[in-house]
């Protein structure tokens, strides 16, 4: 790798993915003395704002080769690695680079680069360990995609930093983590709501295997459903927790089993501070609704790649984020959905579409929703884009008991998978297009309200 490298290169990249040969690429990179980018090895998210410098070599790991056709179209410097061989007897200092350069998912745009130094990624895993009473040796399962800053965190970083077994997916299914699950027990577990439902419900030839003490749950909405259901099987409670791309983890439900909340996703991480509202310097009281911001000592240096960043914005070390949220009188953060999802219809109404999303996630057949608006002449309408089993009727019949007039939604499209972006978020873009379409076709509710 040292060879590959040229004098007017300040980085290295590799594709990543959930593959013992390309973790210990990732450690080897790590051993240099230049920013790590991790890219997904997914061509659709190789195209960023700003783009990768084209003098970025790019090392590809034996078992991601049939990616060097896209990466030449994609204009990326491209460095194929031989076959594995016999180790050597030199040991390299891992987490020797400066940091690593993650991506955000690209749900609103082309995907931003957030440059975060090696310091803080380790300052927020001594975090993690202390919220989640960790111990050396404490084992891991990891079933998140490791390109994304929230399984490079903590489905890599984490279980290094323990020096503690890691059993990892390639790709997230219920039987690959079952069969893991079955193996050996684990401590810990961080995952996505949609996860934690596929388990909960997946189809089981006997008693189901003991799931990890410590189960955090992140990256989207965790409906009351999938909280108890995914109990009721393994006898552990979930626990919600929040983060972001730009800073990883916020906070995270450290109660006793009998006191988490399904309808919160806890209280700040050690180390964080959160505040409510237009201006962090002047929040809001408890319970009342405003902007999420906080204040971090492991956040991003900036967007872009190093040395060249733009600063990341904030007042007095608070950093805004895009979503809107209270804090109870408990100090625990429950949120709303993001400040720019919220849009008005034709007659006037305010739509708050993690109220529709809350309500329509109760429904057995319900396993993800998207909710945003729809263009017409004469206003915006609501759509909904539903991953699951449920009749379309069915699931009008269960908005029409659970929200307002002014809430049911005017187009409804149920799919069996949502299509999604590389790191596994709903691509909101392409449920956009089939709602859209869906609209056009007549699927519009006549009798709902606009």
């Amino acid at each position: 790798m040292r060879a590959a490298l040229v004098p007017d290169s300040t980085l290295t990249a590799m594709l990543m993915s959930n593959h013992p040969e390309t973790v210990a690429l990732f450690f080897a990179l790590s051993a240099l003395d230049r920013p790590v980018v991790v890219l997904p090895a997914d061509p659709r998210a190789w195209r960023s704002d700003p783009p990768l410098p084209a003098a970025t070599p790019v090392f590809v790991s034996p078992p991601l080769r049939a990616l060097a056709t896209a990466g030449a179209s994609a204009c990326l410097r491209l460095c194929e690695l031989p076959d594995a061989h016999s180790a050597g007897t030199a040991r390299e200092r891992f987490f020797a680079c400066p940091g690593f350069v993650s991506f955000t998912s690209g749900s609103t745009g082309l995907p931003k680069p957030v440059y975060i130094t090696t310091g803080s990624y380790l300052e927020q895993t001594s975090a993690i360990v202390e919220a989640s009473s960790l111990l050396p040796g404490d084992p891991v399962l990891g079933t998140l995609q490791l390109s994304t800053h929230y399984g490079l965190g903590q489905a890599l970083i984490l279980p290094t930093a323990l020096r503690s077994a890691l059993g990892l997916v390639e790709r997230f299914d219920h039987r690959s983590t079952f069969r893991l699950l079955a193996e050996r027990p684990y401590t810990y577990w961080a995952a996505t709501p949609l996860m934690a439902d596929v388990l909960a419900r997946a189809p089981l030839s006997g008693p189901p295997p003991a799931a990890p003490a410590i189960c955090h749950i992140s990256a989207g909405r965790l409906s009351a459903r999938t909280f108890h259901t995914f109990a009721e099987r393994f006898g552990v409670r979930l626990r919600p927790s929040y983060g972001q791309t730009e800073n990883g983890f916020i906070t995270v439900d450290t109660g006793s089993p009998p006191d988490i909340r399904p309808d919160r996703v806890g209280r700040p991480a050690p180390g964080i501070e959160v505040r409510i509202g237009d201006d962090p310097l002047d929040p809001l009281l408890p319970g009342q609704p405003g902007r999420v911001w906080f204040r971090s000592p492991w956040y991003m240096e900036g967007y872009g790649f190093p040395p060249r960043l733009l600063p990341r914005a904030g007042r007095e070390g608070f950093s805004p984020t895009a979503d809107v949220g209270f804090l109870d009188e408990d100090g625990y953060l429950a949120l709303a959905g993001r400040a720019d999802d919220c849009f008005k219809t034709g007659l006037g109404h305010l739509v708050s579409p993690g109220a529709i999303a809350d309500s329509l996630m109760s429904h057995a057949g319900v396993h993800d929703v998207i909710v945003m608006p729809i263009d017409e002449r004469g206003g915006p309408l609501i759509g909904v884009a539903v991953e699951g089993t449920v009749d379309s009727g069915e699931l009008r019949a269960a908005a029409a008991r659970g929200l307002p007039p002014w809430l049911q939604p005017h187009v409804v499209v149920v799919m069996p998978a949502l299509p999604r972006l590389p790191g596994g978020k709903p691509d909101r873009q392409a449920c956009h297009a089939r709602l859209s379409d869906a609209h056009r076709a007549g699927v519009a509710s006549p009798s709902s309200p606009r």
